[in-house]
């Protein structure tokens, strides 16, 4: 049976993201983990926290697509610095972006509830520690606050200090 990405659809995804201690929910779209095309809707809730992170094996591009509200998608350098900071916006001039491998990033909602769409070649890999940013506080840390604070206000060649 086909899927349909629906409004009542989302609507359940962002009322589970709502619920949940962690502000974001999500819903695959393929069946297995070992599929070759990993497809998912993620839904965002305001102060949900992202560690920035990359995807190191040379396969693990990621296409990201608003399907509801808007996100900032923030891109670093190696060492923490802002690189290039994205607005995108479902229906909007930017809406979606392919990341390459190896380029470490971030995303946040911008509006109080956001939905994107991400599709990776498979098959699904966990992230391990070394993937994430050591130069971001870690899920659950008391510099979250202030780290998503600051990422709010960078500027392209700004750099976070823990």
């Amino acid at each position: 049976m086909n899927f349909k990405l629906t409004n009542s659809f989302y609507d359940k995804l962002l009322l589970q993201a709502h619920e949940s201690p962690r502000k974001r929910s999500h819903y695959n779209l393929h069946k297995e983990l070992t599929e070759p095309v990993q497809r998912l809707c993620i839904a965002l809730v305001k102060g949900t926290y992202v560690r920035p992170h990359y995807h190191p094996q040379s396969n693990k591009w990621e296409l990201m697509l608003v399907l509801r509200g808007a996100v900032s998608l923030v891109i670093f350098d190696n060492e923490g610095k802002v690189l290039e900071k994205l607005l995108l916006s479902q229906g909007d001039e930017l809406s979606g972006i392919e990341l390459e491998p190896n380029t470490w990033h971030t995303v946040c909602p911008l509006t109080d509830e956001a939905v994107i769409l991400e599709v990776k070649e498979g098959p699904f890999t966990p992230t391990k520690e070394s993937d994430f940013a050591v130069w971001a506080p870690a899920e659950g840390d008391e510099k979250v606050v202030a780290f998503l604070n600051w990422q709010e206000g960078a500027n392209t060649g700004d750099s976070y200090h823990l």
